[in-house]
C-alpha cells in the first residue's frame, strides 16, 4: 500500500523518547505528524533516570515541566551519591551531597547572577517518562501515532524521501512518500543505516548485567542512607563494580553488575546479581526482593554519527540513532531531547515558510559539535571511577581494614571522589556550550568566550543560552519570550534600530515578538547587549547596540532564519576522521551494521 503525505506532514521513525518530543515540539509549533514505532508499547527498560535543568527549562516551554515532576521523584528529596564498599559495612566510604529540587529552586531565586538555570534538574524513569509523553501525543489531534509499525528502509531522493514499512501485527507492507523524515529510531537505526551515513566509535571496557526490581525492604537497602546512586567497589574488578539506582524513592531499584568480556553473566541469576552489589567487597547482602522485572546484558560504547543530516537535507537523525553515550554524566536522553526541539522548531519554520532552508543545514551544525563534546565528557566521567583501582592497590580489602594502610587508603578514595565530583553537575556541558551554524552571527567587537564544562558562565555571545534572570517584578525572562523568535531590547532613551529589525522580519514574514524592558538595569548586566535576537530554543541568534542600519537590519533577520547565502544541499562527507574517545577500546566505524560483542536485548 502506497500512501504520500502532504507537504506539511514531517514523518517520524521511532516512538521511544525523542520521537515522542519531536512529534510535541513540531505539534506546539502546528506542524503535523505520523509517527511509527516498531514496538507495541513504551520502553520497560530504566535507560534514563535524570532529566536535566536544560531539558527542564525546554519542558517548562513546551507547558510540560510540571506534568514530568509529577511524576518524578518529589521535590524535598535530595539526590545524593554514595561511594561504598557494601551495605554489610556500617557507612559508606564517601558522598556527593546533589540538592533536590527545592533546595535548589532556594538557590536559583536567591542567586539571580544568571549563572543558574531557571528550572533544576527531576529525577523521573524513562518508563516513566516515555508512557507520559505517549499518552499526551495519543490525545495530540496533530500527531498520528502509530506502534506497531516498523520502518524496514529510508530512500532519500531529491524533492522526496520514500519509507518502507511493515505493520507487524499483520506483516503488511506500505510505502510512504514524504518531503522529510526524522530518524528517532534508536542505536541500530534503520533510517541511518539505509542511508549507510557511518557511526564512529566504540565500546567500554567489559560488559554489564542489569537487574530492574522491585523491593520495598528499605531499612535493609537504605542502611547507609538515602541515596539516588550507589556506586560499589568490588574485588573482581578490584573497584568500581557494580552500581545500585534508585529510581522512584518508593519501591523500584535497577542494579548494574560489570563482567569482563570473558566471563559469563549467565551463571548468575537474577537475585543473586543483586546480592553481589550490594554486598560489595563484603559478603552477598540479601535483601527481600518482591518481583524481577526486567534483566539485560548492555555493552557500554561511545558514538557519534559522521552526519546528522541527509544530503538533500531531508533525513535527520536524532537521539540515539545520532550518538550513543554511556551512563555517567547523564547526558544521553538529555542530548536526544536538545535534539528533537532543535530540529523541531527548524522543521515547523521551514513547513510552514516562516523560515529557510539554511535552518535545516543548521541542525546538524548546531547539535553534532554539542553531542561530541559531550559524550567525550562521559568518558572523562567513567576514568573517575576507573582510576579507583589505583588507590586500592593489588588488595581492594584494605580499604575496609582499622589500619593506618586502610585509613589512608579511604582518605585518598575520598579526595580522589571529591576532587572529580562533576559527574551530575557539570552544568557547562548542560548549558554552556555554543553553537556555531551558519543562523548564529558573531560578534566581532569581543572574543567568544571560552568553554567551561564544569560551570556556566552567563553571557549573550552568539550561539550561547542566553542567561535566566528574574526581572524586577519577579517574572523570568525567559517567560517573556515568544513562540518564535523573540528581540529583546534593554530600553534607555535611545533609538537603537529595533523598528529596523521587526521591519526586515515583517519582509521576510518572519515571527519575531518585540520585548521591551525599562529600568531593568539588573538584567542588563547580566546580559551585556542593548539588544538581543533570541532563537525559539533560548539561543543567541544575534546581540549589539545597535542595528546600524536597514540593509544590516535585513541581512540579520535573513541569517538567522536561514535565508543566508549558502547551498541547499550538504554532500554526506564521508571523508571526516573519526574521532576518538576517553575510555573506549580502540574505534570501529560502522555504516550498514550495528553490533558489538555482548550487546543484550535492551540495546536491540
Amino acid at each position: 500500500m502506497e500512501q504520500t503525505l502532504p507537504d506539511d506532514i514531517v514523518l517520524i521513525s521511532g516512538g521511544g523518547p525523542v520521537g515522542l518530543i519531536l512529534a510535541t515540539v513540531l505539534a506546539y509549533y502546528g506542524v503535523k505528524s505520523v509517527l511509527l514505532e516498531r514496538n507495541d508499547t513504551t520502553t520497560k527498560w530504566p535507560k534514563m533516570d535524570l532529566t536535566n535543568c536544560r531539558s527542564m527549562e525546554l519542558f517548562r516551554k513546551l507547558g510540560l515541566a510540571d506534568l514530568i515532576r509529577s511524576k518524578g521523584v518529589p521535590p524535598h528529596i535530595p539526590y545524593t551519591v554514595l561511594i561504598s564498599s557494601g551495605l554489610g559495612r556500617p557507612e559508606a566510604l564517601t558522598r556527593w551531597s546533589h540538592p533536590g529540587v527545592d533546595q535548589w529552586r532556594k538557590v536559583i531565586e536567591e542567586r539571580n547572577d544568571g549563572t543558574q538555570p531557571l528550572e533544576p534538574y527531576q529525577r523521573i524513569s524513562q518508563a516513566l517518562f516515555e508512557k507520559s509523553m505517549k499518552e499526551l501525543c495519543d490525545r495530540n489531534p496533530l500527531v498520528d501515532v502509530r506502534f506497531g509499525w516498523k520502518v524496514e528502509s529510508v530512500e532519500e531522493l531529491k524533492d522526496c524521501v520514500k519509507t518502507t514499512v511493515t505493520e507487524v501485527a499483520t506483516g503488511k507492507e506500505h510505502l510512504f512518500t514524504s518531503k522529510y523524515v526524522a530518524g528517532c529510531d534508536g542505536s541500530s537505526s534503520k533510517v541511518r543505516r539505509s542511508l549507510r551515513m557511518p557511526l564512529d566509535g566504540g565500546p567500554i571496557p567489559g560488559y554489564v548485567l542489569l537487574i530492574h526490581f522491585k523491593s520495598k525492604d528499605l531499612t535493609r537497602i537504605q542502611k547507609q542512607g538515602q541515596f539516588w546512586h550507589l556506586f560499589v567497589l568490588q574485588a573482581e574488578a578490584v573497584g568500581f563494580g557494580g552500581a545500585c539506582i534508585a529510581q522512584d524513592e518508593v519501591d523500584t531499584w535497577t542494579v548494574h553488575l560489570n563482567f569482563p568480556l570473558d566471563a559469563s553473566s549467565d551463571e548468575i541469576d537474577s537475585y543473586e546479581a543483586v546480592y553481589k552489589v550490594l554486598g560489595g567487597l563484603g559478603e552477598r547482602y540479601e535483601i527481600k526482593i518482591d518481583e524481577i522485572l526486567v534483566r539485560s546484558t548492555y555493552r557500554p560504547h561511545i558514538a557519534v554519527a559522521r552526519n546528522y543530516s541527509s544530503a538533500h537535507n531531508r533525513v535527520f537523525l536524532a537521539g540515539d540513532a545520532a550518538h550513543q553515550n554511556i551512563p555517567t554524566g547523564g547526558y544521553g536522553m538529555n542530548m536526544g531531547i536538545a535534539d528533537a526541539f532543535d530540529l523541531g522548531w527548524k522543521l515547523a519554520m521551514v513547513v510552514q515558510g516562516k523560515g529557510q532552508k539554511g535552518l535545516l543545514r543548521s541542525y546538524e551544525e548546531d547539535r553534532r559539535p554539542v553531542a561530541l563534546m559531550s559524550v567525550e565528557r562521559s568518558g572523562v566521567h567513567l576514568s573517575v571511577h576507573i582510576k579507583v583501582s589505583k588507590i586500592l592497590g593489588k588488595d581492594p580489602y584494605t580499604i575496609d581494614a582499622q589500619t593506618e594502610e586502610g585509613r589512608q587508603r579511604r582518605w585518598e578514595l575520598d579526595q580522589h571522589y571529591q576532587m572529580h565530583d562533576n559527574e551530575n553537575k557539570d552544568f557547562g556541558v548542560e548549558m554552556g556550550y555554543r553553537y556555531q551554524s551558519v543562523i548564529c552571527i558573531p560578534d566581532e567587537s569581543t572574543p567568544a568566550p571560552q568553554f567551561d564544562p564544569t560551570a556556566y558562565h552567563p553571557s549573550t555571545w552568539p550561539g550561547t543560552r542566553a542567561p535566566h534572570v528574574f526581572l524586577k517584578d519577579g517574572s523570568a525572562i525567559f517567560g517573556h519570550y515568544g513562540k518564535y523568535f523573540t528581540l529583546v531590547e534593554f530600553v534607555d532613551g535611545i533609538n537603537r534600530g529595533a523598528d529596523l529589525l521587526l521591519h526586515a522580519a515583517k519582509d521576510f514574514a518572519a515571527p519575531i515578538k518585540h520585548v521591551r524592558l525599562e529600568g531593568e538595569d539588573h538584567a542588563y548586566s547580566v546580559w551585556g547587549a542593548r539588544l538581543i535576537l533570541v532563537r525559539p530554543d533560548g539561543h543567541v541568534s544575534w546581540r549589539g547596540h545597535s542595528a546600524i542600519s536597514a540593509g544590516t537590519a535585513q541581512k540579520l533577520v535573513g541569517a538567522i532564519i536561514g535565508a543566508g547565502d549558502i547551498s541547499v544541499d550538504t554532500a554526506v562527507n564521508s571523508e571526516k576522521k573519526p574521532e576518538t574517545f576517553t575510555s573506549t577500546v580502540g574505534i570501529d566505524t560502522q555504516s550498514s551494521d550495528f553490533e558489538f560483542e555482548k550487546i543484550g536485548e535492551m540495546q536491540k
